[in-house]
């Protein structure tokens, strides 16, 4: 059966290729090594990604496409639905498009202003320099908090490559595949499903005891309800941190990742980030790599869209 595209808004400008580079390609310094995407991947000039709906028992995969340009972007979404034993499932109903629908838009920050972002930046020579050169480059987010903390703990003391296979591995042995035009996309094993496994489990992916017992953690906190994204992105920047911070496995580096990333906080600052250190450093012309302390105090008056400044930086080890 056809299934039809159906139009998703997105405030411009937005640069749609530009933008998913970060979660599907290697940064320049692991390019050399090759890159296969574990669950974010760029199809084309499409970007897809399999991913879980309540209340269904296999994942769907999302699809999203720009059909206009930088300036006028015409998004839209499209949802490929799991087969069970060569049957596809049910396609998808009013109430899961309309859940669709906001997830996509969460992942491509489509209400993100980036006016605001400019204004904000003022005088700044050095981020007007990056606005310039990426224009309408926004954040693509984590398509839940439980992910994005799951992928931050594995890639913590990890270099790009291993981490990247890591949770392939991860994936394959406990996730589940959407295959759709010869190709299996696969989703991130439910918070369910991890919580049940013991860290030896996790051992045979090369992941170390702790980081088993971290990851476990995690998707125990999700079925108990204490990471519920909505609930803590309603709440104060510094409580919502609180409430991350008293995950074991989570530092204030992941707090700030998963709140930039996870939850959509614009003003998270990861200032502790080496990558982010080396990336200031060189866009201020440092003789030096940015210490957190001179982070914060540089963008002190950029609040609320410090988030969006460390992500400019960041995108120097794409660009």
């Amino acid at each position: 059966m056809k299934r039809m595209w159906r139009p998703l808004a997105v405030e411009p400008p937005f640069d749609f290729e530009l933008s998913f580079r970060f979660v599907c390609t290697a940064p320049r310094a692991a390019a050399h090594l090759g890159f296969e995407p574990y669950a974010d991947v760029w199809q084309g000039r499409e970007y897809r990604r399999a991913v879980w709906l309540p209340r269904r028992r296999r994942p769907v995969l999302l699809r999203l496409r720009n059909q206009g340009t930088v300036d006028q972007p015409r998004l839209q979404w499209q949802a490929e639905p799991a087969a069970a034993q060569g049957a596809p499932e049910a396609a998808v109903t009013g109430g899961e498009e309309e859940t669709l629908a906001g997830l996509a838009a969460h992942v491509v920050s489509g209400p993100i202003r980036l006016a605001d972002f400019h204004a904000a930046i003022g005088r700044d020579t050095a981020l007007r320099g990056l606005a310039r050169r990426f224009a309408g480059l926004k954040i693509i987010r984590a398509p839940s908090l439980y992910e994005c903390l799951v992928s931050t703990v594995l890639e913590q003391q990890l270099n790009f490559h291993f981490a990247n296979a890591v949770k392939r591995r991860l994936l394959a042995a406990f996730g589940e595949a959407v295959e759709f035009e010869g190709r299996a996309y696969w989703a991130f094993p439910p918070p369910e499903r991890l919580a049940a496994l013991r860290p030896d489990d996790l051992r045979p992916l090369q992941i170390s005891g702790r980081k088993a017992s971290y990851l476990i953690g995690i998707a125990q906190s999700v079925l108990a309800g204490e990471l519920a994204a909505e609930r803590l992105a309603g709440q104060p920047a510094e409580e919502a941190r609180e409430k991350l911070l008293r995950l074991r496995g989570i530092g204030r580096w992941t707090a700030e990742y998963a709140a930039l990333r996870g939850l959509g906080d614009n003003d998270a600052l990861p200032a502790e980030d080496v990558g982010l250190q080396k990336a200031v450093g060189q866009v201020y012309g440092l003789r030096q790599y940015a210490t957190p302390r001179g982070i914060q105090r540089r963008w002190r008056g950029l609040s609320p869209w410090r988030g969006y400044a460390t992500y400019y930086c960041w995108f120097t080890h794409w660009a």
